[in-house]
């Protein structure tokens, strides 16, 4: 079980632009308040952040829960250099040998993952393997047990000939019994400073697909 959802889709709750909100049953697990954050609610002076948070995701047994955020489209100068800014914290309340598995990417090509269409029901793996080119925030999947957890990660890449990047976060809640898990994770790319100088359940799972032209969101 699962859902796709697009930014001011059908399914997202929230009206603004750029930020997209779910909530609901998606198999085993009940969404509350799980929340996608895009262009032009945060960025700021960054070349482009996005923000994935949920508050009490509940399970009423053993599951997996994945929920992927993913935007294109961002924009900075050719062959540009830019540091990926990866950030997590929150609290996984959950039996022994649950865990919480969180990474995010950029990409210089403006490849995301497929999601597929929008829908909630029955649905195949979200999120899989990121695209070719793509470049973690943290080395190795940031990966913590139940109780409190934060962390933070940085990578750089490389836009390439385009002037177009993507962000996407993936996050899997690996439960083994009845547990809730809240979290935020941010990432934010930002110029190199030499660029600054140029510039001037059972399995469910949640994608959210925020900004773009055509813009979604996967559960």
């Amino acid at each position: 079980m699962g859902a796709v959802i697009t930014d001011n889709g059908p399914d997202d709750i929230n009206p603004l632009v750029g930020a997209l909100t779910f909530n609901g049953q998606v198999g085993s697990f009940l969404v509350n308040v799980t929340t996608g954050l895009s262009k032009p609610i945060v960025g700021g002076s960054d070349l482009g952040q996005i923000d994935l948070n949920s508050v009490n995701v509940l399970t009423s047994g053993a599951g997996t829960l994945r929920l992927t955020l993913e935007d294109t489209g961002y924009l900075a100068g050719p062959g540009t250099t830019s540091n990926l800014l990866g950030t997590v914290g929150g609290t996984l309340t959950a039996p022994a040998g649950s865990t919480i598995i969180i990474q995010s990417w950029a990409n210089g090509g403006n490849l995301v993952p497929d999601l597929g269409p929008d829908q909630i029901g029955s649905l195949g793996p979200i999120g899989g393997n990121p695209p070719p080119g793509s470049v973690p925030a943290w080395p190795a999947a940031f990966v913590s047990g139940p109780g409190a957890f934060s962390s933070s990660s940085s990578g750089d890449f490389n836009n390439g000939t385009d002037d177009t990047f993507s962000l996407f976060a993936q996050v899997d809640v690996n439960f083994a019994g009845v547990g809730s898990v809240s979290f935020d994770e941010n990432q934010r790319a930002v110029p190199e400073p030499a660029s600054l100088l140029l510039l001037g359940a059972g399995a469910a799972g949640l994608g959210l697909l925020a900004g773009r032209k055509r813009q979604r969101r996967n559960s």
